[in-house]
C-alpha cells in the first residue's frame, strides 16, 4: 500500500523542519580546531611513569574541554619520527620551522608543547613523615596557519598539598577527578595530583579565554 499525498507531504515537512534545526545544533559542538600535544619535554628526568601519563593526559583532556579536537599521541610520535625532527630539550625548544612542516603533516592548526618537571620530597611534621610533590608545568601553542605563538605559561606550579578550592578551579578544565595522595604515602599520587594542579592552571586561560 503506497502512502498517501497527505503523508508523503508530512514527511517532507518533518524532513525539512530537521535540515533547518540541524545547523543550530551542530554549532554547539564545533570544534575550535585540531590540535595536537607534540613534542613533550620531561625536565631533568623527573616524574615516575605514571605520572608522566597523567600530566600528558591532563593536557589533552583541558583542550577536549575546551572544544579542541585531537591528533592522537601515536600519530603524533610516529609523524615527528618520521619527519626525522630534532628532539627539542629543555634548554633548546623545537625550531618554528620544525612545528610548523610538523603540524602540516598531522593536519593540526594547534601545536601544544608542554614541558613537565617534578620535585618530590618528605618533610617531617608533627605526626611524622609527609610526601609533597610541586609539578612545574611550561606550555607553548603554536598557531601553525601564521607560525606565532599564540599561547605561553612558564613554570605554572601545582602543589599535591594544595587546598580544596583547587576543586572547583581544576573541576572547569579537566574531566578526571583529582588523584587523592596520602600524606605519608608514595610519591606516584603525589606527583599526579601536582601535575593535575600544575595543568588546570596553566591551560585554563586558553580553555576558558578572556572576552
Amino acid at each position: 500500500m503506497f502512502p498517501s499525498r497527505k503523508d508523503l507531504l508530512s514527511t517532507c515537512i518533518a524532513i525539512s523542519a530537521m535540515l533547518c534545526v540541524a545547523p543550530a545544533a551542530f554549532a554547539a559542538v564545533t570544534s575550535r580546531g585540531t590540535a595536537v600535544v607534540w613534542p613533550i619535554v620531561y625536565s631533568q628526568r623527573s616524574g615516575t611513569t605514571t605520572a608522566r601519563h597523567t600530566a600528558v593526559q591532563s593536557v589533552r583532556e583541558t583542550l577536549e574541554k575546551g572544544g579542541f579536537t585531537l591528533i592522537s599521541q601515536t600519530v603524533a610520535a610516529g609523524t615527528w619520527k618520521h619527519l626525522d625532527l630534532r628532539e627539542p630539550t629543555t634548554d633548546r625548544p623545537a625550531t618554528t620551522s620544525d612545528i610548523v612542516k610538523f603540524a602540516r603533516a598531522v593536519h593540526a592548526r594547534y601545536v601544544v608543547q608542554p614541558m613537565f618537571r617534578f620535585h618530590t620530597r618528605s618533610i617531617w611534621v608533627d605526626i611524622g613523615p609527609r610526601t609533597i610533590s610541586t609539578a612545574f608545568v611550561t606550555v607553548r601553542i603554536t598557531d601553525a596557519s601564521s607560525g606565532r605563538i599564540v599561547y605561553k605559561r612558564v613554570d605554572v606550579q601545582g602543589r599535591s598539598d594544595a587546598k580544596t578550592s583547587i576543586l572547583k578551579y581544576a573541576g572547569a578544565v579537566l574531566i578526571t577527578p583529582l588523584v587523592t595522595a596520602v600524606s605519608g604515602g608514595p610519591k606516584t599520587p603525589q606527583e599526579q595530583r601536582a601535575v593535575q594542579i600544575a595543568v588546570a592552571y596553566a591551560m585554563h586561560d586558553w580553555v576558558h579565554p578572556k572576552k
